[in-house]
């Protein structure tokens, strides 16, 4: 890469999550439109969640495979935005920033939580709310005066609401009901066993335990409790409208603290949300019976140029 061929910026845009993180490098022309110079992906980088050495390693191989071009000729990126998941602790900021300034890479670094780079990607006027369903959950809102909440976030313990593994979570409960006698029978039962390659239920548990990253296998499921709902189960119908109901609950929180009266942008990420119509159809008619509703509705499948757009913002401003 010649550096002196490229008229804008080096930008890191970095998307990381409970799952996968998303690294690309980009620069933005004289249109304002993203030029994508690399790319790279690999997996969860919530430290939180994944620990230390799990989330480094993971940014390392994303951020590697992106940045080759620059690594090849010596230069660094003028800046880069981490939208991570987890990040808004501390000791998680600390340790992402000493790990930034070893690869000598950066410039400049920001460290934003994964829902504003959903927002800067998915709102033309970078307000309104952001909600991230994937194997977490989370929202975050900004008024037009630049006021800026959190709502959710706080884990799989004792939140996560409507995210992929409160679904399957709730779809395991169901069917170890089902299969102790104390609930109804349900699809669920056949399609879990399915989709671990059991035979017993009762081994499930057993299976998750051997994966190590308990959360996020049992998120991974989340896709045969949606499947299940499609199909008319009823007890798979119960738990996605229970959960659909747990999104609203969060955007509706939101828009009530930031006191919206209008219709607001709404921008959707995770693969939970955006690959499901149903389930984004259930949320979005659930937000249409609520004031204010909101108005336009727009799935980012990249949040990652999210993180391209804060950071040329922070360099222009």
């Amino acid at each position: 890469m010649n550096r002196d061929a490229i008229n804008g910026p080096l930008i890191i845009g970095v998307d990381g999550g409970g799952t996968k993180t998303d690294v690309t490098l980009a620069t933005i022309d004289e249109a304002g439109e993203i030029v994508v110079l690399g790319e790279g992906q690999s997996g969860p980088s919530n430290m939180r969640l994944a620990g230390r050495e799990q989330t480094l390693n993971s940014l390392g191989e994303a951020v590697g495979q992106a940045t080759e071009p620059l690594r090849k000729n010596g230069i660094k990126a003028d800046i880069g935005v981490l939208a991570l998941a987890g990040s808004d602790f501390s000791d998680v900021r600390q340790q992402l920033t000493q790990w930034t300034d070893e690869t000598g890479l950066f410039k400049r670094i920001e460290i934003v939580n994964d829902a504003d780079a959903v927002l800067a990607a998915g709102t033309d006027g970078r307000w309104g709310v952001a909600l991230v369903v994937g194997t977490g959950s989370i929202a975050i809102g900004v008024d037009k005066k630049g006021r800026f909440i959190t709502r959710g976030g706080w884990g799989h313990w004792y939140g996560d609401k409507g995210s992929g593994y409160d679904l399957a979570c709730r779809a395991l409960a169901a069917v170890s009901e089902a299969e102790d006698g104390m609930g109804p029978e349900t699809t669920l039962t056949v399609k879990m066993r399915e989709h671990f390659q059991l035979e017993n239920p009762r081994l499930i548990i057993q299976k998750l335990y051997a994966t190590g990253n308990v959360r996020a296998h049992i998120a991974r499921a989340a896709p045969v409790v949606l499947d299940a709902a499609a199909g008319g189960d009823i007890v798979a119908v119960r738990i996605v409208e229970a959960c659909a109901g747990e999104l609203c609950r969060l955007v509706t929180a939101v828009t009530c603290d930031l006191e919206f009266s209008d219709a607001y942008p709404l921008a959707l990420a995770g693969g939970v949300i955006c690959k499901s119509d149903s389930y984004r159809a259930r949320l979005e008619a659930g937000l249409r019976s609520i004031n204010p509703a909101p108005g336009q509705v727009q799935t980012v499948p990249k949040p990652v140029l999210g993180a391209i757009r804060i950071g040329h913002k922070l360099l222009n401003s």
